[in-house]
């Protein structure tokens, strides 16, 4: 084979990969009602094997718990963790529905009441504009969407059970198609760098989570912010999502507290304490106890956040850094590609699995 056919038939594979990537992105977007549950099916079986892993070094006697029991234990208690948030998102929605004329009445006296002043003329406008801004509108609309979300816990559910009873057969599957020993190895080594670089994402980034809420709502309840707790809860989740989450986990308490005080003093102490909080987790904890350990570059975890925001909206920029995880530690695992997971890191040093 010359020169010029060497180059032709790179060239060809190039096009065919540039027309596989678009073809797989067009199919991620236009069946995401069906992927996207699926892979939370696939998050929320992995959650319950990890917490049925962890109760089988449980022994009474001797005895361990047996493994249904186990399994059986891991679901009730994500089903009740999932109830008590869900109940609090519930709860709170109604809540501060009913509190909403109040708040729009508060706007409306901070914008007439602004420093700089008004002119008489523009009075009307600003009267206008607090009465486009329906917030009890807006607040409902926001509770539709979670309703969407928690619409498809039926179809993660049917997901989840074909999920348990394929479980069994996992193993022998891949010992299968793998035709060896030496490549079923190289296959768990791959899945057991997934299991373990998974775990820690999730492990770290919920301790810090879980200190920065009860932080925020040291900050809030010292304010008199109402609805502490349902705000804490809220920066919990949205400090999985990398950067823009505490953003926004930052923004929604201060402008309750614009709306609720109608003064700029209570938001500007709630801007300082919780920003400060989400600063020394962004910049000190959260890089120290999870940058290092996964390796990933944070201009990657930004591009992944956007392209996954894109496809899958708010589940994709949760679900950003797990796959980008794997992506990374699949690419790492084979010599052709281990280029691109060198790119995808912090640093380029890559701990390489056996070679295939």
């Amino acid at each position: 084979m010359n020169i010029k056919q060497d180059r032709y038939i790179k060239s060809l594979m190039a096009a065919a990969w540039v027309v596989i990537g678009t073809m797989a992105v067009y199919f991620l977007t236009i069946a995401d009602y069906l992927i996207i549950p699926l892979v939370f099916a696939v998050l929320l079986w992995y959650l319950i094997n990890v917490l049925e892993h962890s109760m089988s070094r449980i022994r009474i006697k001797n005895l361990s718990i047996p493994r249904w029991i186990r399994i059986l234990v891991a679901i009730l208690i994500l089903a009740q963790l999932f109830n008590i948030v869900a109940g609090i998102i519930v709860a709170n929605v109604y809540r501060i529905v009913e509190v909403a004329p109040q708040y729009q009445r508060n706007l409306e006296n901070l914008l007439l009441n602004l420093p700089f002043g008004l002119a008489p003329e523009e009075i009307p406008a600003i009267t206008w504009l607090t009465q486009e801004l329906d917030i009890a509108n807006l607040i409902q609309r926001a509770a539709l969407g979670l309703t969407g979300i928690i619409g498809n816990i039926g179809l993660i559910l049917i997901y989840m059970i074909f999920l348990f009873l394929e479980q069994k057969y996992f193993n022998s599957k891949i010992e299968k198609a793998a035709g060896s020993d030496k490549k079923y190895r190289f296959i768990k080594d791959i899945l057991s760098a997934i299991d373990r670089d998974i775990r820690r994402y999730v492990g770290v980034k919920s301790l810090v989570s879980l200190l920065t809420a009860i932080a925020s709502w040291g900050v809030m309840k010292w304010v008199g912010l109402e609805f502490a707790s349902f705000w804490a809860l809220l920066i919990f989740i949205l400090n999985f999502i990398p950067n823009i989450g505490s953003i926004v986990a930052t923004a929604m308490p201060v402008l309750l507290a614009l709306l609720q005080f109608d003064t700029f003093r209570p938001a500007g102490m709630t801007l300082l304490g919780i920003g400060a909080i989400q600063l020394t987790v962004g910049n000190l904890i959260d890089p120290s106890l999870l940058g290092k350990s996964l390796n990933v570059s944070p201009l990657v975890i930004v591009l992944s956040l956007v392209f996954w925001g894109a496809i899958w909206g708010v589940p994709g920029m949760f679900l950003a850094v797990p796959i980008t995880v794997i992506i990374m530690i699949i690419l790492n695992s084979f010599e052709s590609t281990r280029w691109a997971a060198k790119m995808l890191s912090r640093n380029g040093n890559l701990k390489s699995l056996h070679t295939s």
